[in-house]
């Protein structure tokens, strides 16, 4: 019963799973008064939960227990109805702040993904422009008409490409004149080769729009190169950067719609008064914290001065130092990171608020039935949080006593809390992390791969590298470090939040013997889930006694189950 909290909330996510129905599929196995689980509701459950709160047989007593685990969760959903948490204000503020990226994932998932189609034709375009290489610099704009501006000056009046550059541009690269390297097709960002494919060396492109304004392309060399990957991965990509540019399309149709605008002689005066950059490691180690952390001080003369505006908002440079100081350390513009991270910035705040509104009142995803059956099960599952913790959680002490006699007794239990220090590779999709993956396993240096690369802009200061920690620092990283059988290893490509990861174990240090004093907020935090699981079973059975529960024993028979705890 300790793991039935987090089992109940993995059944939430996981029946969020599509699959094609059939009779069989449609069998209730359970109904608890009106609500029902189908057979292929326990079977997505059974084939997505997390392999530890498995069953430890597949025969019908397994079934059972996991069935009992997914009653409960019904139990609970209709106890956190009957107590109304979802008309509780302070509930509808927690559930908005996960309201707004679930709507937006649904507009891009039925808007773009769910249209993307590659054709034989275009991925063998694609992998003849994969055999050339470009050696680029670039002039990034807010505007389209400044762009449209500075290319005819360069292009009819004759100025100097990387001396507007220096003048102009707000990207990082602007200091050495916008140089931004060689790369082959395959391996630019996509919203820049599309352009390339009909250039040639000397000559300077178009306007072309980017993620954070528009861009001047100038090619300073063009050479024919053997591609280091296949036509598959010509596939996955041209299929990832559809899906990129159906995003982007539709982003600027709406900042058009709302009329969002940024002035780019106020982002000079916010990217002028950005303190000095400081070290990822001194805020990875503690080192640098909000209290601490350098100060953005915008002159007072022009605090009021509007650097971002659309229909529903004006934001003046006094708003912007709020929201430096409100953003987490990481995220803040840095002045490595060139302008384009202020209006970044201000694009992905403002994006926040206007898409997931686009999202349900425009694209009305929420009356796609699929999406909507998704949207009420995650509801569900946050309502299943709120009551275990304010009904089950809530309720339970632990004592100083309580504590003192569970370290003296679980002293081997308490001694070994390992510390591994790992470095990472972050990538934006699947097809590249594979060949990444390939290239560290064949021998490659994993922090030449890493700067070349991750798209961690951390990487730039600390090569991915985590440093000494105990599990739980990096979560979506740790459980694939610390499965790792030893230093050296390297393991698989593994989806995280933002893209495809993998990792190369550094150093391993054994864990220590804490004293009492180090141990007490473990401790409490095991005791306190302890007597939670023992509480929760005991308010299950009250809740339940409340309800109409029938189990079908006969469908359930029908139900696979092809997986047990390992």
């Amino acid at each position: 019963m300790k793991k039935t909290i987090l089992i109940l909330i993995g059944f939430s996510l996981a029946a969020m799973l599509g699959c094609s129905r059939t009779e069989r599929e449609d069998l209730v196995v359970a109904k608890v008064n009106e609500r029902t689980i189908t057979v292929r509701e326990f079977e997505i459950t059974a084939e997505t939960l997390e392999n530890k709160y498995l069953p430890e047989t597949k025969d019908m007593e397994g079934k059972k227990e996991l069935l009992q685990h997914m009653i409960n969760r019904e139990i609970m959903t209709l106890k956190a109805y009957e107590f109304g948490y979802e008309k509780d204000q302070e509930f509808k503020d927690f559930w908005n702040q996960f309201k707004g990226p679930f709507l937006t994932t649904a507009l891009w998932n039925e808007e773009i993904t769910k249209k993307v189609t590659v054709t034989q034709e275009e991925i063998d375009y694609y992998w003849e422009q994969m055999h050339y290489e470009y050696t680029l610099s670039q002039i990034l704009l807010i505007s389209e008409n400044e762009a449209m501006e500075i290319r005819e000056k360069i292009v009819n009046g004759g100025e100097d490409f990387a001396e507007m550059a220096k003048k102009y541009s707000i990207g990082p690269e602007a200091e050495n004149g916008g140089n931004v390297g060689s790369e082959s097709i395959g391996r630019i960002h996509w919203w820049i080769e599309e352009i390339l494919f009909d250039m040639e060396a000397g000559e300077v492109s178009p306007p072309v729009r980017t993620d954070n304004g528009w861009g001047l392309l100038k090619v300073q060399k063009k050479r024919k190169v053997i591609p280091d990957e296949d036509r598959e991965y010509a596939e996955k990509r041209l299929h990832a950067v559809k899906e990129y540019k159906g995003r982007n399309d539709l982003k600027d149709k709406i900042e058009q719609e709302i009329h969002l605008q940024i002035y780019s002689d106020a982002v000079d005066i916010a990217y002028n008064s950005l303190p000095e950059d400081v070290l990822f490691d001194d805020i990875i180690n503690g080192k640098i914290t909000r209290a601490n952390a350098p100060k953005l001080r915008i002159p007072d003369q022009y605090r009021d001065m509007i650097i971002c505006q659309y229909d529903d908002g004006i934001y003046t440079l006094a708003d912007f130092e709020k929201k430096y100081e409100e953003t987490a350390l990481p995220d803040r513009p840095r002045r490595s990171y060139g302008k384009e991270s202020i209006v970044l910035l201000f694009k992905k705040m403002i994006g926040n608020i206007v898409l997931p509104v686009y999202a349900e009142k425009v694209a009305k995803v929420l009356e796609i039935p699929e999406v909507k059956d998704n949207y009420n099960k995650r509801l569900e599952q946050f309502l299943v949080y709120r009551l275990y913790q304010d009904q089950v959680k809530d309720e339970i002490t632990v004592t100083d006593r309580e504590i003192r006699e569970y370290y003296n007794a679980n002293k081997d239990l308490l001694r070994s809390r390992e510390k591994r220090n790992y470095q990472i590779i972050l990538v934006e999709d699947e097809a590249t992390a594979r060949i990444v993956e390939k290239k560290a396993k064949l021998g490659h240096d994993f922090t030449v791969l890493a700067k070349k690369y991750s798209q961690d802009p951390s990487v730039a200061e600390n090569s991915g590298i985590t440093g000494l920690d105990i599990s739980g620092r990096y979560i979506e990283y740790d459980a694939a470090a610390f499965a790792l059988p030893e230093v050296g290893a390297i393991s698989g490509v593994f989806k995280v939040s933002r893209g495809w990861a993998l990792v190369k174990l550094l150093e391993i240090e054994t864990g220590e013997m804490p004293t009492y004093q180090e141990s007490i907020f473990d401790i409490r935090k095991v005791l306190t889930e302890n007597k939670s699981a023992l509480h929760l079973e005991d308010k299950i059975k009250e809740w339940g006694a409340g309800y109409n529960i029938v189990i079908n024993e006969k469908n359930l028979e029908k139900a696979q189950m092809n997986r047990v705890r390992i």
